[in-house]
């Protein structure tokens, strides 16, 4: 009986190893997939939603920036950067204007 030599096995191991990687880099693209598939869910069941109260928000602008605000609650929320936005307006009084939305 012929025994395998070490140049065989290394062969073996060797292409093991590749047919591993190939189905690992298939699985990791599979869950990305997946991954992109619920946040894509997520966000069609939460978009414009109060993450307060769960219900419909409206978007309003108010110097050149989009704010939501809750139609329920009626809680202010920013998305990122808009408040730096507001912040680093030129003209005085834009936090007095910003306030209003508020009340």
């Amino acid at each position: 009986m012929a025994k395998l030599g070490t140049g065989v096995s290394s062969e073996v191991e060797y292409f093991a190893r590749i047919e591993f990687e190939r189905r690992q880099a298939k699985l990791d693209e599979e869950h990305d997939e997946m991954k992109a598939a619920e946040r894509k869910k997520l966000k069609e069941l939460h978009h414009m939603r109060c993450p307060k109260c769960g219900m419909e928000m409206v978007e309003l602008e108010f110097e050149g920036v989009n704010i939501d605000k809750c139609t329920e609650c009626l809680g202010i929320y920013l998305d990122d950067g808009e408040l730096a936005t507001l912040l680093n307006k030129k003209h005085e009084g834009a936090l007095g204007r910003f306030s209003k939305l508020f009340k």
